[in-house]
């Protein structure tokens, strides 16, 4: 009895060894590699909304002399902005168009006569045309841009004791000029901060007494951004 069990053993054994060699054998199936996620791409139309801060300054001129030289005409500013981006390689080439409304405001320098009051300035909305250029790297964009600048803008004659404010409003068109930085949040929320500096260009106006006045309008402009890619 004592050698079946030995010879059961060692046929039992001789099996597990042989399985254990086989699958030795075998070859091992290789574990797929990980895809690394692929590379955002900023092509596609957006439309978002901003909001910033506008340094705004109102150069005057009354009879060819400088009575105003840069007054601050300051505001919060914020609206609704829509664009085309085109991404070649690691360069985007893009068009946008913005639109703000704007509380920017401003009081000129006191003036010398006792009786009349300084001038005063405000922008109601600006806008934008740009045209943007910048550089990729995955889902951070570079970017620089420029175009056309448009602004409404009214400008208060200051008043004496014989004469009533004068309200003349007209819109001011020059150019601009900025960059910033975007970031993809998600596949298609974008956040930017951004830089605008705007030259808006100038009018001229006739006062209440009958005086020619030029006004001449620039602005420093930063805002941030956020927009859905589709």
């Amino acid at each position: 009895m004592r050698h079946w069990s030995i010879a059961i053993i060692a046929v039992a054994s001789s099996v597990v060894f042989a399985q254990a060699a086989s699958a030795a054998d075998m070859p091992v199936k290789a574990v797929p590699p990980v895809s690394p996620p692929p590379v955002y791409n900023w092509t596609g139309f957006y439309v978002g909304g901003h909001v910033g801060y506008l340094w705004g300054r109102t150069h005057v001129e009354e009879e060819g002399v400088v009575i105003e030289d840069g007054a601050a005409t300051n505001g919060v500013i914020g609206g609704a902005l829509a664009g085309y981006n085109w991404q070649y390689n690691q360069f985007v080439f893009g068009l946008e168009g913005d639109f703000g409304w704007t509380n920017a405001n401003g009081t000129g320098l006191a003036v010398v006569i006792p009786t009349q009051l300084p001038n005063t300035y405000d922008f109601n909305w600006t806008s934008h045309v740009r045209g943007r250029f910048g550089y990729a790297a995955d889902r951070w964009l570079f970017f620089v841009a420029g175009g056309l600048a448009i602004a409404d803008f009214n400008f208060h004659e200051g008043a004496t004791t014989t004469t009533t404010t004068q309200i003349t409003g007209a819109t001011y068109v020059g150019w601009t000029i900025g960059a910033g930085i975007e970031y993809a949040i998600t596949q298609n929320l974008l956040g930017r901060v951004e830089y605008l500096y705007d030259h808006f260009g100038h009018k001229d106006y006739i006062g209440s007494d009958g005086d020619p006045y030029r006004v001449s309008l620039t602005g420093n402009t930063v805002r941030g951004a956020l927009a859905w890619k589709f």
